[in-house]
Order: structure tokens, then sequence, then C-alpha cells
């Protein structure tokens, strides 16, 4: 199930710029990271991605930030896509489950964002 809900993530993903921190890439995904962010965390987050097969060798960028205790998954989505509530609710779950299987029970916000990773719309778990 997980990875149906990565799958339809995925494809309603857009690839975004540069300038936007440290970068690590995985299998054709680029993740970058800013400097509240812990090398290992953004290692853990990039290996999990790719586990669940997000990152699956198609040229997707994502970036990952931390404001006290809430991290911040931010991600590039098609114009529009920020107003479909079945797409609002698979990134709920995927909130939950990146806060469950990354990052020890934090709070995770994702950002649904446009082109220059500017924060359309937060989605935050269920």
């Amino acid at each position: 199930m997980k990875k149906l809900y990565l799958f339809l993530i995925a494809m309603i993903f857009a690839n975004c710029g540069g300038g936007y921190g440290t970068l690590i890439e995985f299998n054709g995904g680029e993740l970058y990271y800013t400097s509240s962010i812990l090398t290992r965390e953004a290692y853990k987050l990039g290996e999990y991605l790719e586990d669940v097969e997000f990152f699956d060798g198609e040229r997707k960028t994502v970036q990952i930030n931390k404001t006290g205790n809430t991290y911040e998954f931010r991600m590039v989505v098609k114009k529009g896509m920020e107003k479909d509530e079945e797409v609002i609710q698979l990134f709920k779950i995927f909130s939950i489950e990146l806060s469950e299987d990354v990052f020890n029970g934090y709070a995770v916000d994702v950002h649904l964002c446009d082109e220059y990773l500017e924060t359309l719309r937060v989605v935050v778990p269920l």
C-alpha cells in the first residue's frame, strides 16, 4: 500500500532546480537538505525514498528542512495539484509514514511547492 501512495505522489511530482541546500543524489533523485538537518538524517530519508521506490531512476527533487521540532518535506508539484483533495489525503498519509519510518515520530509537514520551492500549500498529518 505504501508503494502505491508513493507511486501516486511520484506521478504528480515535477522537477525543480538548484540553490536549495546541500545535495545528495539517490537513484536519479535529488535530495537537498538545509543546515537545520543532520547529514545522517538526510541520508536516512534518501535511503527510505529509494527503498519505497519514490526515487525510481527518474529525476525528482525534494528538500528537507526543520523548524523547531517539525520537519518540512518540500516538493515541487504540478500546478493545481495543491487543490486536489484526493492528492492532499495521500500526502497526509505520506506525512505520517515519514514521521514513523524516518524521523522517529517527530511531526512532518509536507510542503507542496512551485518550481522555486515556494510553498503553495502545507499538508499536515491526519
